[in-house]
């Protein structure tokens, strides 16, 4: 994956040359990926100033990765013209362009997988058959095959809601030795990932600690496969993992506690403690 990823613009010429016409479907950047779709951009060209009825057949009834893992139905995916987007079925012809003069300025056309949800990162594909029709003559001038690939990179995303952890320690729990005082909140952090993926707490700038600080998770939505239920003790420069999930993960969630005890039996003194947190959202296997 982390080869795909380097690679700035892949580019693949699909025309097959028929009577002196050859219609050339060339990539146009990266995937670019966004909240419910995939897409990437094509552009279309030919070597003559004729103009064609541009058609194309789908070959295959999914988009599929290449392992083999996922199946797109052909059913949320289409390709807009500029004008509108055309829908596909599979082993028909939908023409795409109706008056494409190819006089050296190429149409541009976008592929998009929408609506389907999280896409798993990896390179997916479908093969098509593109028909390129003569508006004047009616007649075949070109016919090729060309592979549509979605290279679609890891995306991790995280929220936090009360980032800040916040301790109150009372006068009362001054004169109270070995207590645990907990957070007065439990912050809650959504995890959106294409990949497995592994939730960790950066220590390295956590700030000034008065007592035995320790973390724990107290909550998690279903996909969350593996989770911190035990305290674990907070020191500097540590990366302290809280859970572990699958893909595709949608908004599953962690809610976290932080405490704190008086260091070997001492006590705290009273106020208000608020700690710097950093989470850390990276691919992870199970």
């Amino acid at each position: 994956m982390k080869k795909l990823l380097l690679t700035a613009i892949f580019v693949l010429f699909l025309g097959v040359k028929s009577e002196g016409a050859m219609v050339i479907i060339d990539y146009q950047g990266d995937t670019l990926v966004t909240s419910n779709n995939i897409e990437r951009t094509l552009i279309v060209n030919s070597d003559d100033g004729t103009n064609y009825y541009i058609a194309v057949r789908p070959l295959q009834e999914t988009v599929t990765k290449e392992d083999g893992s996922v199946s797109i139905p052909l059913e949320y995916l289409f390709i807009n013209n500029t004008r509108e987007d055309v829908y596909l079925r599979y082993n028909e012809y939908s023409n795409i362009f109706w008056d494409a003069n190819m006089g050296g300025t190429a149409k541009v056309m976008t592929a998009k997988i929408k609506n389907y949800g999280i896409v798993p990162a990896g390179v997916y594909n479908i093969p098509f058959e593109v028909q390129a029709t003569d508006m004047e003559t009616k007649e075949i001038a070109c016919m090729s095959m060309f592979n549509l690939q979605f290279i679609v990179p890891p995306v991790h995303q995280l929220n936090t809601y009360s980032e800040m952890p916040r301790i109150t320690v009372s006068a009362a729990d001054v004169f109270s030795k070995n207590r645990k005082i907990a957070s007065e909140t439990s912050p809650m952090i959504y995890i959106r990932s294409n990949t497995d993926w592994i939730l960790s707490l950066d220590t390295t700038d956590f700030g000034e600690m008065t007592g035995n600080y320790y973390v724990r998770t107290v909550s998690a939505s279903g996909g969350v496969t593996n989770r911190l239920q035990e305290r674990a003790l907070i020191t500097p420069g540590r990366e302290i993992i809280l859970a572990r999930g699958k893909a595709p993960a949608d908004n599953e969630f962690v809610s976290v506690e932080f405490s704190v005890e008086g260091a070997d039996g001492k006590p705290i003194p009273a106020g208000n403690y608020q700690n710097r947190v950093k989470y850390i959202l990276r691919e992870g296997e199970m």
